[in-house]
């Protein structure tokens, strides 16, 4: 079985306004009809539009499908993961 290696690359492809697929996603957050909010290994991506709905999905292989009518915005919101600027004694007690 392929599990996501939480390193790895994270990608965001939008395919003629209508769908989008990620790579790197660790949660999917919440999502209705006109938004998303994704959590992937480089912080959460909020993606908005209409008619959205949910295409594949699975976590153990961190991807994750969007099909709808338009998707109007894909925007990362808040920090970014960034395990590099870890400091020595919070890497050392997890």
């Amino acid at each position: 079985m392929e599990t996501m290696d939480m390193h790895g690359e994270s990608k965001i492809t939008i395919a003629s306004r209508t769908s989008v697929e990620l790579t790197g996603v660790t949660k999917l957050d919440s999502f209705d009809s006109d938004e998303f909010l994704i959590e992937t290994i480089l912080g959460h991506v909020h993606i908005a539009g209409q008619k959205l709905a949910l295409g594949t999905m699975d976590l153990q292989k961190g991807i994750l499908s969007i099909k709808g009518d338009r998707v109007d915005s894909v925007q990362y919101v808040g920090k970014t993961k960034d395990k590099s600027k870890e400091g020595f004694f919070s890497k050392l007690f997890k």
